[in-house]
């Protein structure tokens, strides 16, 4: 199977054998990490690596393309079985490589998605306590126990388009949120992290996208950046209020933004120029 078809079976951890995992990195619960910027802090981090630096292989369930995430000695991932028919969650012993435990949350007909893409893209995000994890069409956001028991769950739409979802939840104080672009009923939603109850829902403008929101703190307010087709958004995560936007140079706002010291950067996926924002504002910046 080719590379595209996001046919990866195993998992590689390979760490220097000469230094500890450094303490912080046992917490990367989230895509890009706890910057939102993919960027690893601490010391004694391999740079370099070979097959002798190889602690554990294990064979993986069915095909996705999300992220590990992890915290403390458990890793969380996400799959799709039987050509997308069933979405699973499960957990991975970090010292070991044993599968702890793994979760058929959804099963049904697949919807259709882009073959670069598949059905288990989006990256899980974790407090230790709670895991959520995002299947688009295919049952919605999941919220479970970090033992695998499933808490609550929601279907947010048919999420229209030819290529599948790939937002990442994410978490911003009490509230679990998740971008919902799609080619029609677009929005970005937030739901109580421990109960479920939605929180607040805010229109997008509608056109299919893969960006997960990233939380950024402006002198002392803090703010729900989310990249899109026209443009990245800025929202308060408290009530889902719009604070200020962007206008882009030639749409699908795919990449997620990244933080640089005072500055947001963001890029475009069709032939985009690269930008930088600065966060903070108000209306049209």
């Amino acid at each position: 199977m080719p590379l595209t078809a996001f046919s990866p079976c195993f998992l590689l951890v390979a760490l220097s054998a000469a230094s500890g995992q450094p303490a912080d990195e046992a917490y990367w619960a989230r895509w890009r990490g706890p910057q939102h910027n993919g960027h690893a802090s601490g010391e004694g981090l391999p740079t370099t690596w070979n097959a002798d630096s190889i602690i554990w292989k294990t064979d993986l369930p069915g095909q996705g393309q999300a992220s590990p995430i992890t915290w403390g000695d458990r890793i969380f991932l996400t799959s799709a079985l039987e050509d997308g028919r069933q979405r699973v969650v499960f957990a991975v012993d970090r010292n070991d490589g044993r599968i702890l435990w793994q979760k058929i949350v959804w099963q049904g007909e697949p919807e259709p998605t882009h073959v670069m893409n598949g059905w288990a893209s989006a990256s899980c995000t974790t407090d230790g306590e709670r895991v959520y994890a995002f299947f688009g069409r295919g049952g919605g956001l999941f919220c479970l126990s970090v033992d695998g028991e499933v808490l609550w769950s929601h279907h947010l739409g048919d999420f229209e388009g030819p290529w599948g979802t790939a937002a990442c939840p994410v978490l911003a104080g009490d509230f679990v949120v998740q971008n919902c672009d799609a080619d029609r009923d677009a929005r970005i939603v937030a739901f109580d992290k421990k109960t479920g109850e939605p929180a607040w829902e805010t229109k997008r403008p509608d056109h299919r996208g893969w960006s997960t929101p990233i939380l950024v703190n402006v002198a002392g307010r803090e703010e729900l950046v989310v990249n899109g087709h026209d443009g990245p958004r800025a929202y308060d995560p408290a009530n889902g209020r719009e604070l200020w936007h962007v206008k882009s140079f030639n749409g699908r706002g795919s990449p997620t933004v990244t933080p640089w010291e005072d500055l947001l950067l963001v890029i475009n996926g069709l032939r985009g120029d690269v930008y930088a924002v600065r966060p903070g504002g108000d209306g049209s910046v």
